[in-house]
């Protein structure tokens, strides 16, 4: 049995300055969490489709993604 590929973690910095972690997964499946509402994540087929279309009331429209660092141990 093959193992799927890591998945990649990254930040995504929205216009407001705020800062939400995200997750793609080994087939672009992406999830985003949402730190000030408890419980809720945004689910998309990739990044791509996470950030197009976003009109200029959401959250996610502007948004940058930022490699993710890690912390340091």
């Amino acid at each position: 049995m093959t193992l799927p590929a890591a998945a990649s973690l990254f930040l995504l910095r929205l216009a407001d300055g705020r800062v939400w972690e995200a997750v793609e997964f080994s087939d672009g499946f992406v999830c985003v969490y949402h730190p000030d509402e408890f419980t809720l994540c945004t689910i998309a087929t990739s990044v791509e489709a996470l950030l197009s279309g976003r009109r200029p009331n959401d959250p996610l429209h502007g948004a940058m993604i930022i490699p993710y660092e890690g912390v340091d141990s």
